[in-house]
């Protein structure tokens, strides 16, 4: 499979932004008062761009993909997907991979990878034919018919990838993917994910707590701020593609990049520890 990519540059010229956000606000009213969980959030998503996003935990960051993904209103500022707002986007434009998987466990992982383009009307022969399709390309031929009880965490994570990406959705949203793997899955996965994004060449907004998957993954950083989020800082990740996510932890270059953007994540997560 080949793991060549345009520069994001290039991929993004011809569309307008897959996502761009201005003033993005978003509160919650509760028994003790109105809590701001996000305060003007202005950023811009390119087509094709891997984007990650880190920050102290609570901070917002799942609030915000639940926002993106048409799950949660704004409470204020502006969203667009593609230069259409929030509220007007094709539900299969965007894909979603929590961090726990939801495959249905009466359904074998093909037929949990059918189901996505079963419920868009697509016929049952084609479906099954473009689920196989995708269950191969993540690794698991031979695995068609075992249930999800009868597969790894690491194999679940696949079939979740492999039903998020079967619909081609031109947005991807991941929450945590990989958090509950060991690391040897995790690195595995995260390598599995790069050439996947390439041959596909969605855009992908990626939460992860782990700053070093972070900048092994992404185009681009946003540094979050403590609760309410904010954009502390943008970072440009400005390392080769492809790239093994093991080994490129190793470069000096990873390990600039990565003390830099540590320098600003270090002070939000002790401010937002002293919030508590």
């Amino acid at each position: 499979m080949s793991t060549s990519i345009a520069p994001v540059e290039s991929r993004a010229a011809v569309r307008p932004p897959a996502v761009q956000a201005v003033g993005l606000a978003k509160w919650f009213d509760g028994a003790e008062g109105t809590v701001a969980a996000i305060e003007n959030l202005t950023f811009t998503v390119h087509p094709g761009e891997f984007l990650c996003l880190v920050g102290p935990s609570g901070c917002g960051k799942s609030t915000l993909l639940n926002i993106i993904a048409g799950l949660l209103p704004a409470s204020g500022g502006q969203l667009q997907i593609y230069g259409e707002s929030g509220g007007r986007v094709r539900p299969d434009c965007i894909g979603y991979v929590f961090q726990r998987d939801a495959l249905l466990p009466w359904k074998t992982a093909l037929q949990n990878v059918m189901l996505p383009l079963l419920l868009r009307g697509v016929p049952m022969a084609q479906s099954r034919a473009e689920a196989l399709n995708w269950v191969q390309k993540v690794g698991l031929a031979g695995f068609e018919h075992h249930y999800p009880s009868q597969l790894s965490g690491g194999m679940r994570k696949r079939i979740s990838l492999a039903m998020t990406m079967v619909y081609r959705p031109s947005i991807i949203l991941m929450d945590e993917p990989f958090a509950a793997l060991d690391v040897q899955t995790r690195h595995l996965m995260e390598n599995e994910l790069l050439a996947l994004w390439a041959e596909a060449g969605s855009t992908i907004l990626f939460v992860t707590h782990d700053l070093e998957e972070a900048v092994a993954l992404a185009d681009r950083i946003i540094v979050l701020t403590a609760a309410p989020a904010r954009i502390r800082a943008d970072y440009q990740v400005p390392l080769d593609r492809p790239r093994d996510v093991a080994e490129i932890r190793t470069s000096g270059a990873f390990v600039d990049i990565y003390r830099r953007i540590w320098r600003d994540l270090r002070e939000e997560v002790a401010a937002s520890r002293g919030r508590r």
